[in-house]
């Protein structure tokens, strides 16, 4: 559900449990701001495929930083460990035939 939304930066909110739900063929990237804490399928009335993703950010923005992505996308990913010892799984995306030439802002 969209609704509206006072595009301000001192309107700030968290987006704590956001649930993107699509056709899995057609948009199989479902992302969002935030860690991913839910993950799930199902099919409609139709059959068809369809999944699910919840995603939580905590740290209160303003709505024009927050994003939502649904598509056919390629990635890389790898993983960075901070000073205190976590590990951080990096994922980049791109159009597919762009895949090739990402390797550059990972190495960055």
């Amino acid at each position: 559900r969209i609704t509206y939304y006072c595009d301000r930066p001192d309107v700030m909110a968290t987006f704590e449990s956001v649930r993107i739900e699509a056709d899995a063929e057609s948009y199989p990237v479902l992302l969002s701001n935030g860690n991913l804490i839910e993950e799930g399928q199902r099919e409609d009335l139709d059959g068809r495929k369809r999944h699910f993703k919840v995603w939580s950010d905590p740290f209160p923005k303003p709505s024009y930083l927050f994003a939502l992505v649904a598509g056919d996308l390629g990635f890389i990913k790898d993983e960075f460990i901070t000073m205190s010892g976590r590990k951080v799984n990096l994922f980049f995306y791109s159009e597919h035939k762009y895949v090739g030439k990402m390797g550059y802002a990972m190495e960055s």
